[in-house]
């Protein structure tokens, strides 16, 4: 089986300013995306069966069966981004695209007369493993970004197969997400402390780093260096309202305009935070602005 782990250091100059509609890997990411069609995640509700086609959950090697155990975003037909601690120093075998409900192979809503069936979801192997050269757990997580390369392509002529936004231009790079809610989405810990089975959805609050930093050392002087590590993440969530385990690696989506259209865009990535999902201190988020440049360097056709 092709397979590779790959640490690759992106070969520029880290002080020539990145202008991200001039890199040559820009049309790797597609226009056409973020389109949304229409027990649960902490604070969450059930969502429609087309309403996030992007979502993907990575499958581990568990000795001779797979675990479900992170999430990720599809950007194009052959990349899924993720979290690094969902890659670094584990084995990915597969990645599902297309699953809405984990109890049932093909997925159906509705009743009699009303009911609309999706297709069977894609399950597609993994060629390549690439997680940032400089993601680091200790003393804290920094640089958790990942991505996947597909083995082969997905069929993204399938209704429930689509891809997320990134933010591509200038402008979305420089939008202040900070006050506003954003939507996450996944399988993870719900308040029963089980999985949920269908995909569910949650609104949390979005917090700049600083707000972030002062919420995780409440009670502790922290430095300017405390802060220059959280200037690349962000944290979003409420009490009754989060993320949690299980949603690791998934995306944190805020409308924005595309092609003069409003769609989702991906602004963070599950990361890591408090055990007791729902509580002080919210969870954090890779921000995604900040590695746009990391993304496309370490894409290809």
């Amino acid at each position: 089986m092709e397979f590779m782990i790959n640490m690759r250091t992106p070969d520029y100059d880290p002080n020539e300013k990145f202008e991200i509609e001039k890199h040559p890997n820009i049309n790797l990411l597609s226009v056409e995306c973020g389109d949304t069609d229409g027990s649960k995640i902490v604070g969450g509700n059930r969502t429609t069966l087309y309403e996030f086609p992007w979502l993907a959950i990575i499958m581990h090697k568990n000795g001779n069966s797979l675990s479900m155990n992170c999430g990720g975003s599809l950007i194009n037909a052959r990349y899924v981004l993720t979290a690094a601690h969902c890659i670094k120093g584990r084995e990915v075998a597969k990645v599902r695209i297309g699953e809405y409900d984990l109890s049932t192979e093909i997925d159906c809503t509705g009743e009699d007369m009303f009911t609309q069936c999706a297709p069977k979801y894609q399950d597609i192997d993994v060629s390549e493993q690439i997680h940032h050269e400089a993601y680091n757990d200790d003393p804290m997580i920094v640089n958790d970004i990942g991505l996947l390369r597909l083995k082969n392509s997905v069929n993204l002529n399938l209704r429930n197969s689509g891809l997320i936004c990134l933010p591509i231009t200038d402008s979305l790079l420089t939008v202040d997400i900070y006050g506003e809610r954003g939507i996450v989405a996944g399988w993870g810990l719900t308040e029963n402390l089980a999985k949920s089975d269908v995909l569910l959805k949650v609104t949390v609050p979005i917090y700049s780093p600083r707000t972030c930093l002062q919420r995780y050392y409440r009670n502790i002087h922290y430095t300017t260096e405390s802060l220059d590590r959280f200037t690349n993440m962000f944290c979003a969530g409420e009490l009754g309202h989060d993320s949690c385990k299980g949603d690791s690696g998934g995306p944190l989506m805020y409308e924005g305009f595309i092609s003069n259209t409003y769609k989702l865009i991906q602004y963070g990535i599950v990361s890591n935070g408090n055990m007791d999902c729902g509580t002080e201190p919210p969870t954090i988020y890779t921000d995604i602005r900040k590695y746009m440049k990391w993304i496309l360097d370490h894409m290809r056709p």
